[in-house]
């Protein structure tokens, strides 16, 4: 009898068990169906306002973004129906235009190695490195972390703006992608360089390309470029007129002021040591380079 007594008791327990699990799965499945529900017109939503934001880009033809992204001060003799851009760069009548010949290949090794270290295996973006500015953006940080991709910069600088916009930013994104199909890496590389901003020169004029940076900072070629040059060239452009060793009037700054370029060139060649694009050696010796007495300085009357 008491053995009857407590199966009957196991028995119950069991089936108060088993209602209640199937309580709690039905409970679960209804939450994760809503959940699902809510997520698929979250993204729907933000599909949607995506689409509004890139309209610009949308309308872009790729003929037209590719000679909004080509188009480089002083450069009329090129000829821009030759689909072969690194050609009309390397063959330049214009000496501030370069390209693969005429630049030396440590400036690219500098560039990528301490701006953009997944350049060549990208598509234009890094979506880990727009989720975390994104982030920050939500959490109002002032700290940057410096999300954009050569690409995205080479997009912002030539078709649209600095304005810190969500407009922008999707353009930018949508426009970087589409410039990885149309234009090879090399493509997208060299004509950065032939753009970008590098603060000013002797005269107090401001400079752009990196081959008018290596003619007024150092009186030389781009393609005789050293390491310690390029480290220090490629240095300037995350501040171009902040890291810039020249004054508005164009004389050389103080040394104290000098030397922030130069932390910034020393942390450039830390980037290619780590990166394994400089030697132990070659990353000794261009520490070693005195830059500041190879600056040029505006010639005395």
């Amino acid at each position: 009898m008491v053995k009857s007594d407590n199966n009957h008791q196991l028995n119950h327990r069991l089936y108060r068990f088993e209602k209640i699990y199937k309580s709690i799965k039905h409970t679960l499945v209804i939450i994760s169906m809503i959940l699902i529900a809510l997520i698929s017109i979250l993204l729907i939503i933000m599909s949607i306002y995506f689409h509004h934001l890139t309209k610009m880009s949308d309308s872009l033809s790729d003929h037209s973004l590719i000679k909004q992204v080509t188009h480089l001060p002083g450069d009329e003799m090129i000829n821009h129906h030759n689909k072969n851009i690194l050609y009309e760069y390397n063959h330049s009548q214009n000496s501030l235009i370069i390209g693969p010949k005429t630049l030396n290949h440590s400036a690219i090794k500098a560039l990528t190695s301490s701006e953009d270290t997944l350049f060549y295996k990208h598509d234009g973006i890094l979506p880990k490195a727009i989720f975390r500015a994104m982030f920050q953006d939500i959490l109002n940080s002032h700290q940057s972390s410096g999300g954009s991709t050569i690409t995205q910069q080479l997009v912002k600088n030539q078709v649209l703006s600095n304005e810190k916009t969500y407009s922008r930013k999707a353009n930018e994104l949508r426009l970087a992608i589409r410039l990885e199909h149309l234009m090879s890496k090399d493509e997208i590389i060299y004509t950065y360089l032939n753009i970008v901003p590098f603060g000013r020169d002797y005269n107090g004029n401001n400079i752009s390309g990196i081959a008018s940076a290596s003619y007024s900072l150092f009186g030389i070629a781009p393609q005789d470029l050293n390491i310690a040059q390029s480290a220090y060239l490629i240095g300037l452009l995350q501040s171009p007129y902040g890291y810039t060793p020249y004054n508005e009037d164009g004389s050389l700054k103080a040394n104290d002021d000098i030397q922030h370029s130069i932390h910034r060139q020393h942390y450039v060649l830390k980037r290619m040591l780590v990166e394994q694009q400089i030697s132990q050696n070659e990353y000794n010796s261009a520490l070693k380079y005195d830059i500041k007495s190879h600056l040029l300085s505006k010639p005395t009357k």
